[in-house]
């Protein structure tokens, strides 16, 4: 079952890296979505070629991905 009110400062979005295997990494979490959304070109530069993931904890649905393999 899929909870649609997360509690107060849990963390809602994961920041991945997508390896050559198509196994997911967490690098990151955050809170809310704006910041999820600046950390990813941000972390995408410390890991040029590589694709990175915005992904939502509650739905799993990938948000955003950057360029990569």
């Amino acid at each position: 079952m899929v909870r649609a009110n997360p509690a107060p400062g849990e963390f809602c979005f994961d920041i991945l890296i997508e390896d050559a295997d198509g196994r997911n990494l967490r690098i990151e979490s955050t809170r809310d979505l704006n910041t999820a959304r600046e950390r990813l070109p941000a972390l995408a530069e410390q890991y040029p070629g590589t694709r990175l993931l915005l992904r939502s904890r509650i739905t799993r649905d990938i948000l955003a991905q950057t360029d990569g393999y």
